[in-house]
């Protein structure tokens, strides 16, 4: 995985590196079309996720009752959350069905084909090849790794 996504800044204790990269991204989405359709894209992937979080809390708090939680949630609002996301999801496809929706889930989708590889299978030759990479963005941006708690 690219770590030096997960750096923070010397000086603003900020995750600079990723914030820079979703600014590139957004650049880039919004060239061929207008700042609100950037805006509806967006809010269809982010509230798919809301929704598949809350609904993975749900399934969790049931599955795996002796984990110990610092934080609960109460169940009516994890319901609420997956129902509203459920809304904001579909509302649109149904709505205005777009091509853009089906090429936004794609997108979210070919990350697996990614973290296959590249995270879970944790290749050699990807640690070679980035150590070099982040060692000259860690220099450049000032950012250094996010302290572990143990």
């Amino acid at each position: 995985m690219v770590k030096i996504l997960s750096y923070i800044s010397l000086k603003r204790y900020t995750p600079s590196p990723a914030i820079i990269f979703n600014g590139i991204l957004a650049v880039l989405y919004i060239i061929p079309t207008d700042i609100s359709t950037l805006i509806n894209y967006f809010s269809f992937a982010v509230w798919g996720f809301y929704g598949l979080t809350a609904l993975a809390l749900i399934v969790m708090r049931f599955t795996r009752k002796e984990l110990k939680r610092p934080v609960k949630c109460p169940m009516p609002i994890a319901v609420l959350v997956v129902i509203v996301s459920c809304y904001l999801v579909l509302a649109p496809i149904i709505d205005k069905p777009e091509l853009e929706y089906l090429y936004c889930t794609i997108f979210i989708l070919s990350g697996l084909l990614l973290y296959f590889p590249f995270v879970h299978r944790k290749f050699s030759w990807t640690r070679r090849v980035m150590r070099p990479i982040t060692m000259h963005l860690q220099l450049l941006m000032e950012v250094v790794p996010p302290e572990k708690n143990e």
